[in-house]
């Protein structure tokens, strides 16, 4: 982050065929960057450009600088970089307080609508108990059907996420083989 690149037009070309896969909460090492990076890892195996964009490298401020018609450069680099010019989004949504991260909120909020209308979106739910953030999910799709996004149908709610890893491996081989088939469709989609 910080670093400005100049990208070649073929290479910009390919940013907008890019899925962005967002880990949706700024607290570090957490289950969402972990499957964020499952999604990575499987992007890579099947040959489909993407990054992550992590949450907790948000500008510290971004809540109170970037808001109300308010940005600063660094935001707006940001957002240009993961959601402007990419094509698909990932979201990994934690379970905090039965919905959605306030942080995921907040962003939503203070981006420009533009930067989500008519674009595709995916959500995954994660939490450590049994319903796989299945409220934050429903509410997740109602912001962006607001904002004009498409929300693709299959969202995978991954409960009890803390036994399906080890370390930074998922173990879990049905939560391996969903994510697998849902990356698929979605690129399809």
């Amino acid at each position: 982050l910080g670093v400005r690149v100049r990208l070649p037009p073929w290479a910009q070309i390919l940013l907008f065929f890019m899925i962005t896969i967002i880990s949706s909460t700024n607290r570090k090492n957490s289950y969402s960057k972990k499957v964020a990076n499952t999604y990575s890892q499987l992007c890579k195996e099947f040959n489909i450009p993407s990054q992550i964009f992590d949450l907790q490298y948000l500008p510290k401020d971004f809540i109170f600088s970037c808001s109300y018609g308010q940005s600063t450069k660094e935001f707006d680099e940001q957002l240009n970089k993961y959601f402007i010019k990419a094509k698909k989004y990932i979201f990994i949504i934690p379970e905090y307080n039965g919905t959605i991260p306030g942080v995921l909120k907040c962003l939503i909020d203070c981006a420009d609508y533009k930067s989500f209308k008519s674009k595709k979106v995916s959500i995954v739910g994660i939490s450590s108990g049994r319903a796989g953030n299945i409220r934050g999910v429903d509410h997740l799709t109602s912001i962006f059907h607001h904002l004009g996004s498409e929300v693709f149908s299959i969202n995978p709610k991954l409960s009890n996420i803390n036994q399906s890893y080890n370390e930074n491996e998922l173990i879990d081989e049905k939560y391996l083989e969903l994510t697998k088939n849902h990356l698929k469709q979605f690129n399809e989609y």
